[in-house]
């Protein structure tokens, strides 16, 4: 199980952490403690499988909400990595991690080392929260 509280980096270097509000069979809730009710800031980590017999693929579902002010109230900024994961012996973790790797490399402009060793990515896929 993931900890209760996710210290995560903002783009800055900052830390963000993200506490445990709620969970249940399918995943987990948790607010950036320095967001406010008006203004919250939410990662959710939910998990499904779908499909039958040899078909069968666990969705991990990571996203982020976070609401901002504007000029006329509010609004929503939202991110979502949906990992779907075939249960066939071809995926392989590093496969997972390859491809992972590849779009965080890709979203960093280069900078990213790679996800080889990463317990929280292979939490996740885990169905943990």
């Amino acid at each position: 199980m993931l900890s209760n509280d996710l210290t995560l980096k903002d783009a800055d270097g900052t830390d963000s952490v993200f506490r445990l509000v709620s969970q249940d069979t399918t995943g987990t809730r948790r607010l950036d403690i320095a967001s406010t009710l008006a203004l919250p800031s939410v990662l959710q980590i939910k998990h499904s499988t779908s499909g039958k017999g040899a078909a069968l693929v666990d969705r991990h579902l990571i996203q982020l909400n976070k609401t901002l002010a504007a000029t006329l109230g509010s609004v929503a900024l939202n991110a979502n990595l949906t990992l779907a994961v075939p249960r066939d012996v071809a995926v392989t973790p590093e496969a997972i991690h390859d491809i992972i790797s590849n779009i965080l490399d890709l979203l960093t402009d280069g900078t990213y080392t790679g996800t080889s060793t990463t317990t929280t990515l292979d939490a996740i896929l885990r169905g943990e929260s």
